[in-house]
């Protein structure tokens, strides 16, 4: 599972690096809807990448927690 969320975290962050890239251009030259539209793009692919690394995080969390046992009393 580490390697599965590793490989969502890591696209996302060199979707981050891009973007900002993108957007340090962009800061410099707002009328370049080229820019915005590539950043907009970006902003879409970081969306798609988040819940699947949420998910694996909760579910890391979930394995690494103790199981929980359900404890009857006697009667």
């Amino acid at each position: 599972m580490v390697a599965v969320a590793s490989h969502w975290k890591k696209k996302r962050d060199d979707l981050k690096a891009r973007r900002d890239s993108l957007f340090a251009a962009y800061s410099k030259d707002p009328e370049n809807f080229h820019l915005a539209r590539e950043i907009k793009d970006i902003d879409d692919e970081i969306a798609v990448c988040t819940p699947h690394i949420e998910q694996e995080s909760r579910a890391e969390q979930r394995a690494a927690s103790p199981a929980r046992k359900l404890v009857t009393t006697p009667k």
